[in-house]
């Protein structure tokens, strides 16, 4: 078998372990399209002007986030894990796979799963007029860097741990401190000053950062070049630690 033939079997095997999966995949495929239901709903209801944030604005740039959240975390670390509990690894470390190659093959598929979900959202703010078509673009650009950052933390975490509940909720953590600690929620000039800058220098902050860019009232810390450095330097690091330190069984040594 050529080595193409096998990236394609592999990748085959995880698409249908992906489908399979009713635990993980309809949540996040479903998750984020019933958040922007909720925040469309939200911003129908509050008067405008009333002080609060003004969701119209950043329902779109949420939805995108909890979209590449969910299935670059949950959808990654829970399933990854389970793959090594139920032995499914250890078989796989028999054969010349190695691990690059069920790491790429594995998130390939969810690349295809976010690109999709990432059209659908832009869509349906094209329709409803809530994003600019001149930001479209940016925002699928910015979508694809939180895809490679998020996937490369969710492969590190799914990579090592041996328990998918356990992997699932350290990849839901991450997915909520990054939501809400990242300033694209809660804006973090509305914190103290020590506080907010500590926190603006967390790599999933300067992410939010980057859809901070695309609203019209949003305030980013950091300049677009450097926010971009930082996230690419952040992934390259997580995803050769995630390589180096990936167990096929869970009695191997840590």
């Amino acid at each position: 078998m050529t080595t193409l033939t096998a990236t394609r079997a592999l990748t085959s095997l995880h698409a249908r372990e992906l489908l399979r999966d009713h635990r993980y995949f309809w949540f996040a495929l479903f998750f984020p399209y019933g958040m922007l239901g909720v925040f469309l709903l939200i911003g129908s209801v509050l008067p405008a002007g009333g002080g609060g944030p003004d969701f119209n604005q950043i329902v779109i740039p949420m939805a995108l986030f909890l979209a590449v959240t969910s299935a670059a975390l949950t959808l990654t670390a829970g399933p990854l894990a389970a793959m090594r509990s139920k032995g499914t690894l250890r078989l796989l470390g028999t054969t010349p796979v190695g691990r690059a190659r069920l790491l790429f093959t594995h998130m390939s598929v969810r690349v295809v799963m976010i690109i999709c979900q990432t059209g659908v959202l832009l869509g349906i703010a094209t329709a409803l007029g809530a994003v600019p078509a001149a930001n479209l673009l940016p925002l699928f650009g910015i979508t694809v860097l939180g895809m490679a950052l998020f996937g490369s933390i969710g492969y590190l975490i799914g990579g090592r741990l041996s328990s998918p509940d356990a992997a699932t909720n350290l990849g839901t953590l991450v997915q909520l401190a990054a939501l809400f600690l990242g300033g694209l929620t809660f804006p973090l000039h509305l914190l103290p000053a020590a506080v907010g800058r500590t926190l603006g220098y967390l790599p999933t902050s300067f992410y939010a950062d980057l859809m901070q860019t695309q609203l019209p009232t949003g305030r980013p810390m950091h300049p677009f070049w450097l926010s971009v450095l930082v996230i690419v330097c952040t992934t390259a690091v997580f995803a050769v630690l995630a390589v180096r330190t990936f167990k096929w069984d869970q009695d191997e040594p840590r």
